[in-house]
């Protein structure tokens, strides 16, 4: 193998080696819910008063402006499916979770506006 190959590969090691550790995927509302029925964990990061509002059943509360606090208790091991009003904060979350290693992670794209838009249930 020549230097010049040899520096070329270490520099793509080491660029692979700085990218992103995690990952996420994007769902709709008809997959989110099929992870409901599954048992899967679903994390409703907005405000104590938004999820009393409305949430999908199952859902656990845990506001993403407590992301510090609660960002290594979820487990790495199962998929965990984000989400939130639009679809934005729960995205902010994921990019979080992702920086933190999970990569069994789904966010909720159109959040609980796109879950009424397709018309799924929620716990009031």
């Amino acid at each position: 193998m020549t230097r010049r190959a040899l520096l070329g590969f270490f520099a793509l090691f080491i660029l692979a080696a700085c990218g992103p550790k995690g990952s996420y995927t994007h769902v709709g509302p008809e997959e989110l819910y099929q992870a409901v029925e599954r048992g899967a964990v679903i994390v409703d990061v907005r405000t104590p008063q938004e999820f009393a509002g409305g949430h999908v059943p199952g859902a656990i509360n845990l506001p993403v402006e407590a992301i510090a606090q609660w960002g290594d208790t979820l487990p790495k091991d199962k998929p965990v499916y984000l989400y939130c009003r639009s679809g934005n904060r729960s995205r902010q979350a994921a990019e979080y979770l992702k920086r933190k290693g999970y990569t069994n992670l789904y966010n909720l794209e159109g959040g609980v506006l796109a879950i009424e838009r397709a018309g799924f249930p929620l716990v009031r």
